[in-house]
């Protein structure tokens, strides 16, 4: 099995090509929609309204996402302390389900797993990849795709800021791809690439391209 890690810009593109590739036969490792699952558990709710408060409990006894997101996001002191305390409770338990299902994709002999990591470089989830893409677009693109997020431009700035800059992403990926344009051919690029990763999967090292490469 090949571990491909993905990393870019904020809506660049990522997700599209994690589906893609996930169309195609990979198994998709998203860790957002991990991080998600691992809020609602009722341990991981206990822990966090035993801490923030009832405040933060909407319909149906589950955490209201955009409650809490009110009290973690922001730049001062206070708001730090509360996202860093989140993160101490979230984190772990999915540190360990990403890590089980990738004991699991292995076991099952799957020969690609897309691991989707924010802050893949940050967070040392690298070291598990056997290599990574870096996938990124225009910014007038990502502006506007990132308004279905409901992200403006300063908010997009403002995750990007959190992150490594695009360049030493780029610098340490094998493959770097510009998101330009029409989505269908960069969608069809993606896709027929699927083959040399299923050919890597059986080769060691893996041979998926070479970094810095458009």
């Amino acid at each position: 099995m090949i571990v491909l890690g993905l990393v870019g810009t904020p809506a660049g593109g990522k997700s599209t090509v994690a589906r893609t590739l996930a169309d195609s036969g990979a198994t998709w490792i998203d860790a957002d929609v991990i991080a998600r699952e691992v809020l609602q558990r009722s341990e991981t709710r206990r822990v966090l309204v035993q801490h923030f408060g009832a405040e933060i409990v909407g319909e149906g006894g589950m955490i209201d996402r955009g409650k809490l997101a009110a009290i973690v996001f922001g730049d001062d002191d206070l708001n730090r302390s509360a996202l860093n305390f989140l993160e101490s409770v979230v984190h772990p338990p999915t540190r360990l389900e990403i890590s089980d299902r990738l004991r699991s994709a292995a076991s099952r002999r799957v020969s690609v797993a897309v691991l989707d990591v924010p802050l893949l470089f940050e967070s040392g989830w690298d070291l598990a990849c056997d290599a990574i893409w870096c996938i990124d677009a225009p910014l007038d693109d990502r502006i506007q795709r990132s308004a279905s997020r409901g992200w403006d431009a300063a908010e997009l700035s403002r995750r990007e800021s959190k992150q490594l800059p695009i360049a030493e992403k780029k610098r340490l990926s094998n493959r770097y791809f510009k998101n330009v344009g029409l989505l269908h051919p960069f969608i069809d690029q993606i896709r027929a690439l699927y083959p040399t990763l299923t050919q890597a999967s059986r080769q060691s090292p893996p041979d998926v391209g070479h970094c810095g490469t458009d």
